[in-house]
């Protein structure tokens, strides 16, 4: 066994334990709506146990939180929905059918198998779909699994998933323009050669025209998540605890086949008037494939062990929190990647005015499950590096001048070592003259280019309710991106918006709506910057429950039927349309 094995073993004996996340476990006739065709055309289902019941919790205007995830693209919020009601009997299972245009249709199913006081066992499925001209389909199955003992609670689920995709995408030419490579027939036998490839295991390939043309059009990927553990009860004085093990498989038909062992645990305790504890986080990935090493790049695998110490204040009106990030990378990327996690907050007056400022950093583990959900059309055997974020400081306010409006506006900046942007990835070829545009040919598969990066973000957040009768958010952000390697941040917008509004219209009917705005983006095709079309994508949906057991809805996405890119040559679908009913049983 070589020192790398040794290693590799050493610290997954080591791994102890992960967090979980809280889940609701009220089963309800009819969850948040989710829209088919996500922002008119994406479908962003993450395959994880705890997903469960997709429920918006109620909004707390007292508690001060850190600011919307900064520095990242602001999430687009599914067709959001006002809390529903509660069906009089738990036990109860339901189940969900929708049906639309492009051959859209989806399924949902959630069963209470077990809902004995203490102990929870439900059985949860869903399947999102379309199968038009841009088809994708996801479906996902989970057993989850909980159990209270005293202020201790033990959990486990299981979680299958599959996704179905093809790539719709368009190919361009040296001269940015869309490009059939069918129609190439002048030299189907020309030899071309891949660029920009971050070597792992194999050299750059070299392939025909042919071999282009007839290469795979679509993909399968499975995604299989385990996980048990026990935590704490949030009401528990003295120690608190939590400690989970994860075991994480994604499997491309095409391309690697990702095995990752994620623990984490962490404790702490009353010291004095103040708390002190310490998280830590072990990931261990191991890597393999169905193809040749000649044909595609195997990680060696490699693990990823992080500890985070701290120290707390907490106190009615103020807290303080002093604490060190360490993440220790192995066989990859630099082995030592420290960041601070410094956090304090103020309420200047408790009920409606707080002011928070805080240095933290992060090290990410760039997953295949994490980035193929991120953009899905990613070439085959591509791996994304990790990414390490030594600083991110951030200021922020939070203001509640009415009872029920909360304000939060932020500023921050991040420097970012090692940061990814997408790119089509790009073929060349000596047996044509330069000159001639076929001679380069840009994929409707993506590669990826890394920079040293810093990100500037100024931000608002606001929140308005009445009563769970009205709700209304909005979210904006400016990204001032500054890139020190490359010429720019590919396909990263400058500004970005979302609006959500839901209606409690009556007893039995609810209404929403959704805006989500994307300024203009540069995409790279070589030595060119093609400009994407702002996002603009609007959604209004609505709920009916006739009977205390039946409910019928209705969902338009891409009302304004707009034909922006999801990212460059996947032109999203137009106006799609979603009618269903739910039914408890």
């Amino acid at each position: 066994m070589n020192l790398k094995s040794k290693i590799i073993t050493a610290f997954t004996l080591f791994a102890i334990s992960v967090s979980a996340q809280d889940v609701d476990r009220n089963v309800t006739v009819e969850r948040e709506y989710k829209p088919l065709i996500q922002d008119a055309g994406k479908i962003t289902s993450v395959p994880t146990v705890t997903e469960a019941n997709v429920q918006k919790s109620a909004a707390s205007y007292n508690d001060i939180n850190l600011p919307i995830e900064v520095g990242q693209s602001i999430q687009t919020l599914s067709a959001a929905e006002l809390e529903l009601e509660k069906r009089k009997n738990p036990n109860q299972g339901f189940v969900r059918i929708g049906a639309g245009n492009y051959l859209n249709n989806m399924l949902d199913f959630a069963l209470p198998v077990i809902n004995s006081g203490d102990m929870r066992l439900d059985l949860k499925a869903n399947h999102l779909a379309t199968f038009g001209d841009k088809t994708h389909s996801t479906s996902n199955a989970s057993l989850i699994f909980n159990n209270y003992y005293g202020k201790m609670e033990m959990l486990a689920g299981i979680n299958a998933g599959y996704e179905y995709f093809e790539y719709y995408g368009k190919n361009y030419n040296a001269l940015g323009t869309e490009t059939d490579l069918n129609l190439l027939t002048t030299f189907p036998t020309a030899t071309y050669t891949e660029q920009n490839l971050v070597r792992v295991s194999r050299n750059a390939q070299s392939v025909t025209l042919d071999n282009l043309i007839n290469a795979t059009n679509n993909d399968g990927l499975w995604r299989i998540n385990t996980y048990l553990g026990a935590k704490s009860l949030p009401n528990k004085s003295g120690l608190r605890y939590e400690a989970v093990a994860n075991y994480n498989k994604f499997s491309s038909r095409n391309g690697l086949i990702e095995d990752m062992i994620y623990t984490k645990a962490g404790f702490n305790n009353v010291n004095g008037k103040n708390r002190m504890g310490i998280d830590i986080e072990l990931k261990n990935m191991f890597y393999s494939s169905n193809l040749s090493a000649s044909e595609i790049n195997v990680w060696d695998a490699y693990s990823v062990f992080s500890m985070n110490p701290y120290y707390s204040f907490e106190r009615e009106n103020w807290n303080v929190r002093l604490g060190v990030k360490s993440s220790f990378s192995f066989v990859y990327g630099k082995p030592f990647n420290p960041s601070p996690d410094i956090f304090a907050e103020w309420k200047a007056i408790p009920s409606s005015l707080a002011f928070y400022i805080g240095v933290g950093g992060d090290y990410k583990v760039n997953t295949l499950d994490v980035s193929m959900t991120e953009n899905r059309f990613l070439f085959s055997d591509l791996r994304i590096q990790d990414t390490y974020t030594p600083v991110n400081a951030y200021f922020g306010i939070k203001i509640k001048p009415a009872y029920n409006l909360l304000l939060d506006a932020y500023i921050s900046y991040k420097y970012i070592d090692n940061q990814y942007f997408f790119i089509n990835k790009d073929y060349k070829t000596t047996d044509i003259a330069s000159s001639n545009p076929e001679s380069t040919i840009y994929t409707n598969k993506f590669n990826v280019i890394y920079s040293t990066a810093s990100l500037t973000n100024v931000g608002i957040r606001a929140n308005y309710n009445i009563r769970n009768s009205v709700n209304v958010q909005l979210k904006g952000v400016y990204n001032g991106w500054k890139t020190y390697d490359i010429d720019q941040a590919w396909q990263k917008p400058k500004f970005e918006a979302d609006l959500t509004g839901e209606v409690r219209v009556s007893r039995n009917m609810h209404v929403n709506g959704s805006l989500f705005f994307k300024g203009e983006r540069q995409a790279k095709l070589g030595d060119m910057s093609m400009t994407m079309k702002p996002v603009t994508d609007v959604n209004l949906g609505a709920s009916y429950t006739y009977l205390n057991w039946f409910t019928m809805f209705a969902k338009v996405n891409n009302l304004l039927n707009a034909n922006y890119d999801e990212f460059y040559g996947y032109q999203v679908q137009g106006m799609n349309v979603m009618v269903g009913a739910a039914f408890s049983f």
